[in-house]
């Protein structure tokens, strides 16, 4: 990293295919930013008193541990007219906004009275910084339509609203904004004279979304240029998500965060999901540029909405799952922005945000990286220490599972070990580290070198494929339905270059293996070889029984590029038994095959 004295720009480099890739970007995020956001518990009709709260709250019990940013989401420039939902606005543009004369939108003033008389979030923010924290605000991309309507002038500049907007792609769930045509000068006037504004108001963090997916590069080149010309350094955050991975190299260059997923919720198969796109990125982390999974939907959520589940409730993850969402997060090193209302926390969702061991980790690691992925991934990390190393280990089953690693992958041949969600020193280990998983959940650890190895080339741990093999796409079965075989992809890991896909949806659509050949009657473990782009149940039915689900994670992909394998237990009769795929309800995986093994 080289930094140029008195110019806030710096050259981070990343390594992709062997080649160096340069960023350069606002020194503003060194680290991924940590701090609480609106959403998840307030959604857009948060108020004053609730945020102050909420910072009065981190202030007293999480400054200490890097918790900083504040940030107002959604909305705030609309009257509380539900307690769940922003309304979309009518073709007379009501409910109307708060904006000023030149068409920049100001804080509600009956949610935030602070901001009475044209103060906007000033005395907000300063009441904020005096906590020794720093506050964010969430925009939708783009310039208010109510502006448009208005003609508004731009301020600092001759020209006006009706110059700078397109109605080319609007926003698709909610109609308060115009898109900016970057191609006019007007658009660039408009994004500056509203940073201008923030910049006044103090503003550290900005949120824009609507600006990721689809990702419109043009604007997210304005709002970096109109952060660099409002004179203050202010976060870069873009959303929804998927940032799609081909615009890697553009986003790292001009935002500080983007989002990888949609918005994620307090769900399994959601943090699930996030697993992959987290991998995936690893090339476009670092200083200033972090790859952002989603805020953590942790604590006391929806006490006003939205909707996602019941209502002033905390997290449905389990304490596995919030403890896997922390691990995974912290250790790829991604932002940390606590969704729920912090006063309400409970005891064991306080003691994973205040780890202070763990978040270290995402603060102050580096070279961190996906070892294996599939069902049982494995992260490392390196501390600045070169005697420390970071391990997690996750399991995505829904079945307690052992997790091997090398230590030789790690570059080490004896350590001492430390788990750090226990705080417990757990003494030395040589060669294998084992380690036994809970259904879900994580394990994550410190390792102190006690004698280093050559770093060996990493296999990957996988899921016994021994025993006879049945190939999905063998005459041998039976397709029904739309189901059918499909030719794998260029350089796909399927056995035969083929796979069966589009099983379930209906009852019609069956794959049937007609000749698996046991010995003996007895149970067997089946090893299901399977691609799925999404978290997918896969009903199994052997010799016309009952069905057996086999839980199926994603494996990020539908080909072969993208392949694991779940077991599942299974009784076979003496001699020939049938075995059916499907799923009646909703889609099945792609199968590659089967495995059989006593």
């Amino acid at each position: 990293m080289v930094f140029t004295p008195n110019i806030r720009v710096f050259l981070a480099s990343a390594i992709l295919g062997g080649a160096m890739i340069s960023f350069g970007q606002s020194d503003v995020a060194g680290a991924p930013p940590m701090g609480w956001n609106s959403y998840d518990c307030f959604s857009y009709a948060v108020n004053e008193g609730e945020v102050l709260q909420n910072a009065d709250f981190m202030a007293k019990s999480l400054k200490r541990y890097g918790w900083q940013y504040v940030v107002v989401d959604y909305v705030w420039s609309s009257p509380r007219l539900r307690p769940d939902f922003a309304l979309n606005q009518t073709d007379g543009f009501s409910p109307r906004l708060n904006m000023d004369r030149y068409g920049r939108l100001l804080p509600d003033t009956d949610r935030f009275p602070s901001s009475a008389n044209g103060a906007g979030f000033r005395n907000l923010a300063d009441s904020i910084h005096r906590r020794g924290l720093k506050f964010g605000i969430h925009l939708m991309r783009g310039i208010p339509r109510q502006a448009v309507a208005d003609n508004t002038p731009i301020e600092g500049s001759n020209l006006r609203a009706g110059n700078a907007y397109t109605k080319k792609g609007p926003c698709g769930w909610l109609n308060h904004m115009w898109g900016l045509d970057m191609d006019q000068p007007a658009a660039q006037a408009y994004l500056d004279s509203i940073f201008r504004l923030y910049a006044q108001w103090h503003v550290d963090f900005v949120k824009v979304d609507d600006l990721s997916n689809p990702y419109s590069s043009n604007e997210v080149e304005g709002y970096r240029r109109a952060i660099e010309h409002c004179g203050r350094p202010i976060v870069l955050s873009l959303s929804p998500g998927p940032t799609p991975l081909e615009q890697g190299r553009h986003v790292s260059e001009y935002a500080n965060m983007w989002r990888l997923l949609g918005d994620l919720w307090d769900t399994w198969d959601q943090l699930d999901d996030a697993f992959r796109p987290v991998a995936d990125w690893t090339p476009y982390r670092g200083p200033d540029h972090w790859p952002d999974p989603d805020m953590l939907p942790l604590g006391r959520l929806r006490k006003y909405g939205p909707m996602t589940g019941p209502p002033n409730t905390d997290s449905r993850l389990t304490k596995d799952e919030a403890r896997t969402m922390m691990t995974l997060w912290c250790i790829s090193k991604s932002p940390l922005m606590f969704g729920g209302n912090l006063p309400d926390t409970d005891p064991y969702t306080l003691s994973l945000i205040t780890n202070g061991e763990v978040l270290a980790i995402d603060q102050r690691s580096s070279n961190n990286r996906a070892l294996a992925v599939g069902l049982k991934p494995i992260w490392v990390a390196d501390a600045n220490d070169p005697l420390i190393k970071y391990l997690a280990v996750f399991n995505r089953t829904s079945e307690p599972a052992t997790v091997a690693v090398k230590l030789s992958d790690l570059g080490i041949k004896t350590a001492k070990l430390r788990d750090l969600w226990l705080h417990k020193d757990l003494g030395p280990v040589s060669q294998t580290l084992s380690a036994t998983v809970p259904p879900h959940g994580a394990m994550l650890y410190k390792l102190y070198v006690v004698e280093a190895a050559s770093v060996t080339e990493t296999v990957l741990p996988t899921i016994d494929l021994s025993g006879t093999s049945y190939e999905a796409e063998s005459p041998d079965n039976t397709l029904t339905g739309q189901t059918r075989v499909v030719d794998d992809v260029k350089d796909g890991k399927c056995s035969g270059e083929k796979y069966v896909g589009f099983i379930g949806a209906n009852p019609q659509n069956t794959l049937r293996f007609n000749k698996v050949n046991v010995d003996k009657a007895g149970d067997y473990v089946m090893a299901l070889v399977y691609m799925s782009g999404s978290h997918r149940q896969t009903m199994v039915r052997v010799n016309g029984g009952d069905p057996i689900v086999a839980d199926c994670p994603s494996t990020g992909g539908w080909d072969g590029k993208s392949i694991d394998a779940v077991e599942v237990r299974i009784h076979l009769n003496q001699g020939v038994n049938t075995i059916e795929f499907g799923n009646p309800k909703d889609w099945a995986v792609n199968i590659d095959r089967i495995l059989i093994r006593a």
